[in-house]
Parts: C-alpha cells; sequence; structure tokens
C-alpha cells in the first residue's frame, strides 16, 4: 500500500475575458487626453508665468486695502506657490486619470462611467475655447494650450464612443461585479 500525496491546490479561477478591440483603443485615446493635458497644462502655465507679475500686483492691491503689512514680495511668492500648487494637482489628475483609464480596460463599469462624464465635460470645453481661440489676440503658449483643449476633447469623445460600443457594453455586463 503506498500513500501517493492528494493532488492539491483548488478549482482553477476562470480567466478575465480578453477586452475588445474597442476598449484597447479608447484607453490608447485616453493615455492621448492625458498626454495632450500636460501639454495644456505646460502651455497654460508658460502663459501666466508670462503674466506673472500683473497677477502679483492685482493681488498685492486687493490684499493692501485689507492689510497695510502685505508686500509685493509677499504677493510674488503667493503668485509662486500657486503655480506649484497647480502643476502638482496637474499631475496628480493625470495620474489618476491613467490608473481610471487602466480600470476601464479591465471592464470596470464605473471607470466607464466616471471616464464618460469627464469626456462629455472636454469635449464641451473644447467646443467654448474653439470660439474662444477665434475671437481675440493671444500668445502662442495660450494658442498652444488652446490647441491641446481642442484635441483632448476629441480624443475624449472617440473614446467614450468606442466604451460605448456593442462589444464593449457585452465586456462590461461580463465584468459587472
Amino acid at each position: 500500500m503506498t500513500n501517493l500525496p492528494s493532488p492539491m491546490g483548488g478549482v482553477p479561477l476562470p480567466q478575465p475575458p480578453a477586452p475588445p478591440e474597442d476598449i484597447r483603443t479608447a484607453r490608447q485615446l485616453w493615455w492621448g487626453v492625458v498626454g495632450f493635458g500636460m501639454v495644456q497644462l505646460a502651455g497654460s502655465m508658460l502663459a501666466a508665468v508670462h503674466n506673472r507679475h500683473e497677477f502679483a500686483k492685482r493681488m498685492y492691491d486687493q490684499a493692501r486695502a485689507s492689510d497695510p503689512n502685505f508686500t509685493m514680495a509677499t504677493a510674488d511668492l503667493m503668485v509662486s506657490l500657486a503655480y506649484v500648487v497647480a502643476v502638482m494637482l496637474g499631475l496628480t489628475l493625470a495620474a489618476v486619470a491613467l490608473v481610471i483609464a487602466h480600470q476601464l480596460f479591465r471592464g470596470k463599469l464605473w471607470a466607464r462611467t466616471l471616464l464618460t462624464f469627464v469626456g462629455v465635460w472636454l469635449a464641451l470645453t473644447a467646443i467654448g475655447t474653439m470660439f474662444a481661440l477665434g475671437s481675440g489676440t493671444a500668445g502662442v503658449a495660450s494658442l498652444v494650450a488652446g490647441g491641446a483643449a481642442i484635441v483632448q476633447g476629441v480624443l475624449a469623445a472617440g473614446a467614450i464612443y468606442l466604451s460605448h460600443r456593442a462589444d464593449s457594453t457585452a465586456y462590461f455586463q461580463m465584468n459587472r461585479r
């Protein structure tokens, strides 16, 4: 009589279904949205840095009315800190968007819903930007930021469309939890 070891382990877990090509493309479009968001952030910050003294002067004038000890150096420092916070917030938002795009790829319905909401907002913003760019004179950095915003809206609209096609919807229904 031999004592053979019993097989170890449980029943293998089923593999999740592979995402359809539309979802793969939608994820790449969201990567593009994030990339153009970084271009927009850089253009906006360059345009803002160009007007830094004007912002600081306006802040100084407003704060000086209520606090006579407020100095121009303090206003400059506050404007610089605001720029740093804006850049950090933009980078954090980009990282969060990439994580949500990855969850979209994994078939999470909440990610599709959230990205649909953000994408509609970006598309509507792009429409407004198209009218704003043609209405006045702007610097090169502002034009780059505006152009990036328009491309973001177009890419987001494409990603939304692909995320809501029949194959994509079936994929999200299979992964529903």
